[in-house]
């Protein structure tokens, strides 16, 4: 490598820290003033100032906050905060794809993320929730939908209905980060029903797991759909373990 080639690189290094510690300082700095979606960020040369750093630099981070969508620009009012429904999951997307494919440390997370869902919707059932069964309708539809697929050896399809139904469980949760989460899972959640069905044995038994769910929501025991839930995520995980020794 050339003098002049190290240095450049050194520079572009050099650059990336200031960046990275510029974003840190702005993320101190909503949480030190407590600021809200739709409060203004100060602007670059305010920022210069307080960082002590050129306006090149604040750009740069201001461009990676607004390719995330935390920050977004307004005619009148400059750049603002968003709310976290407008924040990009691209990020978490790309850390998934870039990591080790350890599908079991990511089914570890999606149950995780997963079995709050369930408790709840049995907690309403049990509370008389008017939307409740309509809830529970819409999974036999695709239990349905599971049902014709594999008699037709239709096997994307059948992935599909399994994810749609799992979703319709994170969806009723009301929270939008959650269920952007879930999301974002959805390639690993299809290659993870892809490895763990291998065989059409496999398959057959993932229908009947899928309906002792919702019929556990309609359980007295506010935990037995939690169960189910889990027992389902541990089969296929042990599924998937004995396929890759």
């Amino acid at each position: 490598m050339t003098p002049e080639r190290s240095v450049g690189v050194a520079s572009q290094i050099k650059q990336r820290t200031i960046v990275e510690q510029i974003m840190e300082k702005v993320k101190e700095l909503i949480v030190k003033d407590r600021l809200k979606p739709g409060d203004r960020i100060p602007t670059e040369n305010e920022l210069a100032q307080m960082f002590g750093v050129g306006r090149s630099s604040i750009r740069e981070a201001v461009k990676v906050f607004t390719y995330l969508g935390v920050f977004e620009s307004q005619t009148r009012k400059g750049t603002v905060l968003n709310d976290n429904t407008s924040v990009s999951s691209e990020a978490l997307t790309w850390a998934f794809l870039l990591c080790e494919k350890d599908f079991v440390s990511i089914m570890g997370f999606r149950r995780s993320l997963e079995q709050e869902a369930w408790i709840d919707l049995s907690r309403r059932y049990r509370e008389g929730d008017p939307g409740i069964q309509e809830v529970l309708d819409r999974m036999q539809v695709q239990i349905r939908f599971m049902e014709t697929a594999l008699a037709e050896n239709r096997i994307l399809e059948l992935n599909e209905a399994d994810y749609l139904l799992h979703r319709i469980a994170i969806a009723e949760m009301k929270n939008g980060p959650m269920l952007a989460l879930f999301d974002t899972l959805r390639s690993f959640t299809y290659e993870e029903m892809r490895v763990s069905n291998t065989y059409r044995t496999d398959l057959a038994r993932v229908i009947p797991e899928h309906q002792a769910i919702i019929d556990a929501v309609k359980n007295p025991d506010p935990l037995a759909a939690f169960y189910r839930f889990r027992e389902h995520i541990d089969t296929t995980r042990d599924r998937i373990v004995r396929k890759q020794d």
